[in-house]
C-alpha cells in the first residue's frame, strides 16, 4: 500500500501513521498532497489536526501546498474548507481567501471549531476586511455567529462610533448569549465611556442573571468610576445572587485601584 493510500484509509490509526511517516519525511507528491487534503475533512478532530500541523510542517520546508489548499478552501464540505483554513493558520498569515472558510467556521455547531476559528481570524492579513465582515456578521447574521463575531471584535480591539452602537443594539439581543458577548465586548471597545457605562448598569438589571454578572465585571473593566457606577455596583454586592454580588465586589475593588482598573 503507497502512502497516498495509507492517506485514504478508513481506519484512523493507518491515516494518522501516514501523515506522521510525511512529517517525518518533509516533504511529499502530489498523489500524497491530494490524500492529505482528503484527511483535513475527516470526521476524527485528531485526523484533521495532525493533517493540518503536517501541512504547515511541509510549507515551512518550502514545500508548494498552497494550490491544494486553495483547492480545499473551495471543497464541497465545510469540514474540509474548515481543515485547510486552520492548516494555513498554523504556517502562518492567512490568505484573505481564507476568510470565508474562517467566517463559516464562527458559525459551526462544534464548540471547538468556533473557538479555534476565533483564535485565527486575526491572522488573516487583510485585516480590514476582515474587521469589515465581522461587523457584517454582528448586523445580519444568525444568533451563534452574532456573539462570535463580538468576541473576535473585542479581541482584535476594533473601536469605532459604528461598531459600538451595534454593540449598543446587541445588549438587546433575543438571545441571551449575545447579550453577553455584547457587554463583554462594550467594556473592552467604548469610545464613549459614559454612555457605555450607563447601559452597562442597565444590564445590571437584565432578566438574565449572566448579563447580570457579566454586566458587573463589564463595569469593573470599563473603569468610568462616576458616582452612579459606584452606586450601582455597591446596589448589586447586596443581592441576593451570590455570583453577582461577588462580581460586583470585584469590580468595586478594581475601580478603587490608583489606576482606576
Amino acid at each position: 500500500m503507497t502512502l497516498a493510500e495509507r492517506l485514504c484509509a478508513t481506519d484512523s490509526e493507518t491515516r494518522l501513521s501516514a501523515i506522521d511517516a510525511i512529517a517525518a519525511r518533509g516533504t511529499a507528491d502530489g498523489d500524497e498532497l491530494r490524500a492529505l487534503a482528503a484527511c483535513l475533512a475527516d470526521e476524527r478532530k485528531a485526523v484533521q489536526r495532525a493533517a493540518a500541523e503536517a501541512f504547515a510542517g511541509l510549507a515551512r520546508r518550502g514545500i508548494p501546498v498552497a494550490p491544494v489548499l486553495a483547492r480545499a478552501l473551495q471543497g464541497t464540505g465545510a469540514r474540509e474548507r474548515w481543515g485547510a483554513a486552520f492548516a494555513l493558520s498554523r504556517a502562518g498569515e492567512l490568505p484573505v481567501g481564507a476568510l470565508p472558510a474562517v467566517l463559516e467556521a464562527l458559525g459551526s455547531d462544534d464548540g471547538d471549531v468556533r473557538w479555534a476559528a476565533a483564535a485565527v481570524i486575526g491572522r488573516v492579513n487583510d485585516r480590514a476586511g476582515a474587521i469589515a465582515a465581522l461587523r457584517r456578521l454582528v448586523d445580519e447574521a444568525d444568533a451563534v455567529r452574532r456573539r462570535m463575531a463580538l468576541y473576535c471584535l473585542r479581541d482584535l480591539g476594533d473601536r469605532s462610533p459604528e461598531l459600538e452602537r451595534s454593540i449598543v443594539v446587541a445588549l438587546a439581543d433575543p438571545a441571551w448569549e449575545v447579550r453577553l458577548a455584547a457587554v463583554s465586548a462594550l467594556a473592552r471597545l467604548a469610545l464613549d465611556r459614559v454612555t457605555a457605562a450607563r447601559h452597562l448598569l442597565e444590564s445590571l438589571s437584565a432578566d438574565d442573571s449572566r448579563v447580570r454578572r457579566a454586566a458587573a465585571i463589564a463595569l469593573g473593566t470599563l473603569g468610568e468610576r462616576s458616582p452612579a457606577v459606584v452606586a450601582g455596583l455597591e446596589a448589586a454586592t447586596r443581592s441576593d445572587d451570590p455570583s453577582l454580588a461577588r462580581a460586583a465586589t470585584a469590580a468595586l475593588a478594581r475601580l478603587r485601584e490608583p489606576d482606576g482598573g
